[in-house]
């Protein structure tokens, strides 16, 4: 997955942690997106459910490369990680308060001509009021980790050369 990730992000690199903390595993992606935020990462945004009304922050930072992380039942283990692009990604309807991350990505992409990928994290439960398991804790972890190993400190939002 390291090797996966080094390959896609460039330039200044945005991550947007996506999901709902009351909802058990859901929460990975606010979890990463505080593990970063406590580790010193720069430029990271914690959107819970609607990262489309986050449009506007991202629209502010300019990045190059957009990282969400969100819960993303791919059929496998808990805690198991994936990388999506935005054509990977099934567009699912509109509910009255939210759109599809699908199309919260392809907006970014073509205001920004930036990328847009979603580490995706393989949960157990998202009910709500359901605990985060271990695994998908671990693989929060995991994603802090990682990230601060690939994407420097001391620059806007981390630049990747």
């Amino acid at each position: 997955m390291k090797d996966e990730l080094a390959s896609r992000l460039s330039g200044d690199v945005l991550v947007v942690g996506v999901g709902e903390d009351d909802h058990g595993d859901d929460g990975v992606g606010p979890l990463a997106a505080r593990l970063l935020e406590t580790a010193g990462f720069e430029h990271v945004i914690e959107s819970g459910a609607s990262p489309e009304c986050d449009t506007w922050k991202i629209r502010e930072i300019r990045p190059d490369t957009v990282l969400f992380v969100d819960a993303v039942d791919l059929g496998g283990k808990p805690g198991n990680l994936a990388l999506l692009e935005t054509k990977d990604l099934r567009s699912s309807g509109f509910d009255t308060h939210r759109a599809p991350l699908k199309m919260t990505m392809e907006y970014l992409e073509r205001e920004l001509s930036c990328n847009c990928f979603v580490l995706a994290v393989q949960p157990k439960d998202v009910r709500q009021g359901a605990a985060m398991c271990d695994e998908v804790i671990s693989a929060a972890g995991y994603i802090e980790e990682m990230l601060i190993r690939l994407v420097p400190k001391g620059t806007a939002a981390g630049r990747i050369k």
